[in-house]
């Protein structure tokens, strides 16, 4: 008994002692254009990696990773879709070469122009990770099996 109640004396300390993460310095650009681009986003948070800016946010019940230049310009998007949602060749590429997975989550990410999707494919073995391009070529896979 003694011993649950130092326990819960000590428990907040231990968690004050945690470090925080330092808040970033969030360009006015940057910040203004995710406002403008995402006036619904909610659960908005921002971190700083190498030289840009991501927000991590969602709209509705959609995650969205946008890495921003410190002007505001957009230079990668990710965000979950739907397995219905992916282009024809990249589902006839899994039901040829993964015929033995069924598709997990799925991501699209917009970089530079170029459209990838990102699947995590199961199995019973384990699961796969797999970058595809949108004519259905892979372009990086991992796996966890």
């Amino acid at each position: 008994m003694k011993l649950t109640r130092l326990l819960l004396l000590l428990l907040p300390i231990t968690l004050l002692a945690q470090p925080q993460p330092q808040p970033i310095s969030v360009p006015v650009a940057a910040a203004q254009a995710i406002k403008k681009l995402y006036p619904e986003a909610s659960e908005l948070s921002w971190e700083k990696k190498k030289e840009l800016y991501r927000a991590k946010f969602k709209t509705g019940k959609v995650d969205h990773k946008v890495w921003l230049q410190a002007d505001g310009t957009v230079s990668r998007h990710e965000y979950e879709i739907k397995k219905d949602q992916l282009p024809k060749p990249v589902t006839d590429a899994i039901a040829k070469d993964f015929s033995a997975y069924t598709i997990g989550d799925c991501e699209q990410n917009d970089e530079k122009g170029a459209t990838s999707y990102k699947v995590e494919l199961k199995s019973p073995q384990g699961k796969k990770n797999v970058q595809f391009l949108s004519d259905g070529k892979v372009h990086s896979k991992k796996s966890d099996d």
